[in-house]
């Protein structure tokens, strides 16, 4: 087994550091699986320059089986400094912001009302019965006719 890469280790650190997709993660399994069998090592200045000035680093100035950790590495760091200004510029969203207390007030009464069956794509509430279809209407008077025959009688 190689010996403990300190260079790469360094390297290794600060990309675990910017983890933030799955992506990430797995390259950075595969960088300690290199570190650990790979005999060559980054050397301490170039490590150096590329976590101190990220943005005006070369990757090709690395010898190649780190040069796409290097990119990736570069990657992260231009990723985390963009959501780091999207942040900063963007408004709070929405659902951030607390609700009314008359909203939350309706919602305690009636917790139906917050989730109408339309908005999340189930069908609506069958239409109320109306009235009563001609065969009903038949059988009614049907019964009225008996009755009255009867009082005939």
């Amino acid at each position: 087994m190689a010996k403990p890469n300190p260079g790469v280790g360094k390297l290794l650190g600060a990309m675990r550091k910017l983890v933030s997709e799955v992506n990430d993660q797995e390259i950075c399994r595969r960088l300690e699986i290199l570190q650990g069998s790979e005999k060559e090592d980054l050397s301490a200045s170039i490590v150096k320059r590329l976590l101190e000035t990220p943005g005006d680093f070369d990757p090709r100035e690395v010898q190649e089986p780190y040069t796409q950790y290097v990119k990736h590495y570069l990657y992260m760091v231009k990723r985390d400094a963009r959501e780091r200004t999207r942040e900063k510029k963007s408004p709070p969203s929405v659902a951030a912001q607390p609700r009314a207390k008359s909203d939350n007030a309706r919602e305690a009464k009636n917790p139906r009302a917050r989730n109408s069956g339309e908005k999340q794509g189930r069908a609506a509430a069958p239409p109320s019965r109306g009235p009563k279809g001609p065969s009903q209407q038949s059988r009614g008077l049907e019964s009225d006719a008996s009755a009255s025959a009867a009082e005939d009688a």
